[in-house]
């Protein structure tokens, strides 16, 4: 997702531009309530039989997932409720705003990918190679996207919303540990900044494996989880995974020698 930000910074006018932009995304953040979870309130409430559906059977019928019918809640507004000409207008925003996300998340992997794996090992690789090999992962991440779909469906309960934070939750806490520190204690170092990272790491993607082994069970269904996945929400694990990322990145920093005023 980084890779995604700062590539479409680079197209700024200039550093100002960038930095603008930058800001104003991060204050647009905090619109989500209004322009997520409002509609769905709205959607549910309008909309009991299809969007609120309990029953496995319905559920499965009117969305085609057993889990749920809650990713069809703005569709749904959209669809029902506005006119013709603003309901094409909107669905295709949507479909925009889906393929612009799409193609720079690919864009940027298949790039990752090509420059910093590939070529590590092939260093003398020609332009050509080298996009091919691109094209050859932007296939595959692809191919692994509409694999990944009924996972994704059968995940938190079906909530697209809930399985975006949540997965966010497990990955961008150490990330932000480190560069919080990185900016405000010049006493962090390379190996307390590697070392923060890939504990976070495994801690996160072990928390994420977990909540895919054991979903959230249906109405009836007894739940199996480990109480550890059940009695820690996902936003108090962030909190928590943040703090320990941090304190790794604190103690590894301290053991090890500073960096030098010019770094």
């Amino acid at each position: 997702m980084a890779m995604v930000i700062v590539q479409r910074s680079l197209s700024a006018k200039n550093l100002s531009h960038a930095k603008g932009a930058s800001i104003l995304a991060s204050y647009l953040k905090m619109l989500p309530f209004i322009f997520i979870i409002l509609p769905g309130m709205i959607s549910r409430a309008l909309y009991p039989d299809s969007v609120g559906c309990v029953d496995p059977e319905e559920c499965l019928r009117v969305c085609g997932a057993e889990v749920g019918c809650s990713n069809i809640a703005f569709p749904k507004l959209v669809i029902e409720l506005m006119p013709s000409g603003l309901r094409g207008l909107m669905i295709a925003v949507m479909m925009a705003a889906l393929m612009s996300s799409l193609t720079s998340i690919f864009n940027s992997s298949s790039t990752l990918f090509t420059m910093d794996i590939w070529k590590k090992y092939r260093a003398y690789a020609s332009e050509r190679e080298l996009l091919l090999v691109g094209r050859i992962v932007t296939v595959i991440l692809v191919v692994i996207s509409v694999v990944w779909i009924p996972i994704l469906q059968s995940a938190n309960s079906g909530q697209l919303y809930v399985y975006i934070q949540s997965v966010t939750s497990y990955l961008a806490p150490p990330v932000t540990a480190v560069f919080s520190l990185a900016i405000f204690w010049t006493r962090t170092n390379e190996q307390g900044a590697f070392w923060g990272l890939m504990v976070g790491l495994v801690v996160g993607v072990c928390r994420m494996v977990l909540e895919f082994a054991f979903p959230p069970p249906r109405c009836g269904i007894q739940d199996d989880a480990p109480s550890v996945l059940r009695s820690v929400h996902y936003l108090h694990f962030a909190i928590i995974l943040c703090f320990l990322s941090a304190a790794v990145v604190v103690v590894i920093s301290l053991l090890t020698p500073p960096p030098t005023e010019e770094q």
